[in-house]
């Protein structure tokens, strides 16, 4: 089984200008680069922040992928299954990619 550090999970600024840092606790457990715009005027600073969003959501995200795995496979037993057994496949692979390494 794969041990995940427990959240929740904050974000705060480096004492760098150039990256956020993911907490848990006080402990840093990944670092997000912040990237300067490109040519194109993309706002890639939205982005970084964005993906240090979605990193911070991770626990919460996972415990709720967790129940509706459970909840699906109880629909897809109960009625014919066509979309409930495409959602449960789909949230199963993505659990599976989540507790790989």
């Amino acid at each position: 089984m794969t041990t995940y550090t427990p959240g929740p999970y904050t974000v705060r600024p480096s004492q760098f200008d150039n990256e956020l840092l993911i907490l848990a606790d006080e402990t840093c457990i990944a670092a997000v680069p912040i990237w300067e715009n490109d040519d194109e005027g993309d706002t890639l600073a939205e982005q970084s922040r964005a993906n240090a969003a979605l990193l911070v959501a991770a626990p919460e995200l996972l415990e709720a992928l967790e129940l509706c795995v459970d909840v699906l496979g109880e629909l897809a037993r109960l009625d014919d299954g066509t979309p409930s057994v495409s959602a449960l496949n789909m949230a199963r692979a993505a659990l599976a990619k989540a507790r790989s390494a």
